[in-house]
C-alpha cells in the first residue's frame, strides 16, 4: 500500500471518530508527511524516516509539535495495525522530547466584566452560558433546545467526544437561577423554527450552528478595550474562580469541567492573584447584566 493510500484511508477513519479540531490536526500532519517523505509504500517507512521528519518539526516549529505529530503518527500505525494488518509500526520506539507546558493566558476578572459591559443583551446571553457552565466551545456551539436544554427540570447537558472511542458522552448539570433567566433568549431567538440555542443568521450559513465563531471574542476584547481571551480561557476562569474564591476542592471542579483526570483539572486551576468574591456577586446578583446595560447606554 502506497503512503498516500494509507493516509487517506486513516483520515476517512478521523473524520467519522473525532471532532473538527482533531481531525483538521490529523490532516495537516498527513500532509505533512507526504511532503516530506514523498509516497513510499507503507512498509518501506523505517523509523529513521519517522524520527527525521518529526525532528525537522522540532527544528522548525517546537518540542510540542515533535510530539504532537509523533502522537497522531502513532495513532495512525496502530489503527493500520488493527485494521489494515500492517505488519510493522516504525513509531514504536520513537519517544516524546521533554518540553516545558507553556503558561495558558486566564483573563482577570475586572476583564471579564468588561467585555460583558460593553457586550449586547444577545451577546451576554451567549457568554453567560460559557460563564455559568464551564463548558466547552463545541458543546455550548451544538446546544438544542428540545435535547440539551430542560427548563422544567433546570438542567443543560453538555456532551464531549472526548472519550476512548470518540463516541458522545454526555452529562445533565443544574442550571443556575442566572441560567434560567438568561435563557429567556427561548423567547426572543432570531429564528424561531431552528432547534439549535445559537445559530448562525450571516447569508452564507444561515440557520446553521456556529462552529467556530473565532471573531466573537476577539471583537468583544477591542470593544472593552482588555487583553484577547479565548472561550477556552473562559473555561479555565471558572475554575480559577471557583478554586481561588470559593475554595472548592480540585475533585468537585473536576466533576464541574468533566475531566478524565484531575491533574488535567489541576493545570486549570490557576491562582489569578485577586479577591474574586465581589466578581462573583456581580456575575451572580439578580439583575446585574440589566445594571451594566444601563451604564454602557450611559455612556
Amino acid at each position: 500500500m502506497a503512503l498516500v493510500d494509507f493516509c487517506n484511508r486513516y483520515l476517512d477513519h478521523a473524520k467519522l471518530r473525532f471532532v473538527r479540531n482533531t481531525y483538521d490536526n490529523k490532516h495537516r500532519l498527513c500532509r505533512r508527511f507526504l511532503e516530506f517523505l514523498g509516497n513510499p509504500a507503507v512498509g518501506d517507512v523505517t523509523p529513521e524516516d519517522i524520527h527525521n521528519f518529526l525532528m525537522a518539526q522540532f527544528e522548525t516549529r517546537s518540542a510540542k509539535g515533535f510530539n504532537e505529530d509523533l502522537k497522531h503518527l502513532k495513532a495512525m500505525w496502530r489503527w493500520g495495525q488493527d485494521i489494515l494488518d500492517i505488519q510493522t509500526n516504525p513509531t514504536t520506539k520513537i519517544r516524546r522530547l521533554p518540553a516545558d507546558r507553556a503558561p495558558q493566558y486566564t483573563p482577570r476578572s475586572a476583564d471579564v466584566l468588561k467585555v460583558l459591559a460593553v457586550a449586547t443583551r444577545e451577546e451576554r446571553v451567549f457568554l453567560n452560558c460559557f460563564l455559568h457552565t464551564a463548558g466547552r466551545r463545541s458543546e455550548i456551539f451544538r446546544w438544542t433546545w428540545n435535547e440539551d436544554v430542560n427548563f422544567e427540570k433546570r438542567e443543560v447537558r453538555l456532551g464531549t467526544r472526548k472519550t476512548r472511542d470518540g463516541s458522545m458522552e454526555y452529562e445533565w448539570l443544574p442550571m443556575s437561577d442566572e441560567l434560567f433567566e438568561e435563557l429567556w433568549w427561548w423567547n426572543h431567538r432570531p429564528i424561531k423554527g431552528s432547534p439549535y440555542v445559537f445559530v448562525d443568521t450571516s447569508l452564507n450559513h444561515y440557520n446553521k450552528p456556529y462552529t467556530t465563531r473565532r471573531r466573537f471574542l476577539a471583537g468583544l476584547c477591542v470593544r472593552a478595550g482588555v487583553k484577547m481571551f479565548t472561550f477556552h480561557a473562559l473555561r479555565r476562569y471558572c475554575a480559577s474562580l471557583l478554586a481561588d474564591t470559593h475554595k472548592i476542592s480540585a475533585k468537585t471542579i473536576q466533576r464541574i469541567l468533566r475531566h478524565k483526570n484531575v491533574t488535567t483539572t489541576e493545570r486549570y486551576i490557576q491562582n489569578i492573584n485577586q479577591d474574586l468574591a465581589a466578581v462573583m456577586d456581580l456575575l451572580s446578583e439578580k439583575g446585574c447584566h440589566e445594571g451594566l446595560s444601563k451604564e454602557v447606554e450611559k455612556g
